[in-house]
């Protein structure tokens, strides 16, 4: 990638556009990088928080999805964007605080099927997101983001960052183009 990691956490924290009172958040993805979750803890000397609970937290610690409260004025925002193209996770804006969104978050992660039967929604990895993000419907978009009110994730180019948002539509998702004038290039999902 042609953007020096100091350049693209300034860039993220941009696009992500923090309001007042929000939180930024990561959803670390453990199978793709767990030094990532570990250096959070490392950092803000708080618990990272895995989304796995009971039996399989403990089986599953070195490739659990971790839940990670984000210092943008730290250096760890950087070292997120240092492994930007590489699939790491998700940043999110919200206003609720770590408790409340881990609750949310555990919610969207146990999904079930027509059957009843339960899995794990790996919704935290880029490459599924950036799929399942589309095809959702107003109500649906609106269940998955629930207290989210911005996720920022890699495009399919580590050189764009697509911007969601919910919408009466569904999930509006923007193409942005990673550099300093973060143009936009395309609407990828449903919205105005």
């Amino acid at each position: 990638m042609s953007i020096r990691p100091t350049e693209l956490a300034n860039l993220l924290q941009q696009h992500l556009r923090l309001e007042a009172e929000e939180r930024l958040y990561g959803v670390v993805d453990g199978a793709q990088d767990y030094a990532l979750a570990f250096e959070a803890l490392k950092d803000f000397q708080s618990a990272i928080r895995p989304l796995f609970e009971g039996e399989s937290a403990g089986r599953l610690n070195l490739v659990a999805p971790y839940l990670v409260p984000i210092d943008p004025n730290s250096g760890y925002l950087e070292r997120w964007a240092a492994r930007w193209g590489n699939h790491v996770g998700i940043l999110l804006a919200s206003r609720v605080d770590n408790e409340m969104l881990y609750a949310h978050l555990r919610k969207i992660f146990i999904a079930e099927d027509e059957r009843g039967q339960e899995y794990f929604f790996r919704f935290y990895d880029p490459r599924v997101l950036r799929v399942y993000l589309p095809t959702c419907t107003a109500d649906e978009a609106e269940e998955f983001f629930g207290p989210i009110r911005r996720i920022a994730v890699e495009g399919d180019d580590p050189e764009t960052l697509l911007d969601c948002t919910p919408d009466s539509k569904g999930a509006h998702i923007e193409q942005r183009r990673l550099n300093q004038s973060g143009g936009l290039i395309a609407t990828v999902g449903k919205g105005p």
